[in-house]
């Protein structure tokens, strides 16, 4: 393992939370850095009154990356998120 090596990752959304498991699987101190008050970036939700915002596309359209990083970091992707396949797959009007 990488002896004293560290990173600063900026930005939390899907690109960023995979780099920074990727670097800290490889034994490199990761640091992410935020500007929003919760990671996700194009898959960032908001409330008001009441009612949840989607803020940008959210569709996932390869389970597989998903799931290596998972593996990466010793965990198994099944245990923890239920992926949901829907009808039709993606529509554009």
């Amino acid at each position: 393992m990488p002896h004293g090596r560290s990173a600063i990752v900026i930005g939390a959304g899907l690109g960023g939370l995979a780099l920074a498991i990727r670097l800290q699987s490889a034994g490199i101190a990761t640091l992410v850095l935020e500007g929003r008050d919760q990671p996700g970036g194009r898959a960032y939700v908001w409330r008001r009154d009441g009612y949840t915002f989607d803020a940008g596309p959210t569709v996932i359209t390869d389970p597989a990356c998903l799931q290596e990083l998972w593996q990466l970091s010793g965990q198994d992707m099944a245990r923890d998120v239920d992926l949901i396949s829907v009808t039709p797959f993606y529509r554009l009007l």
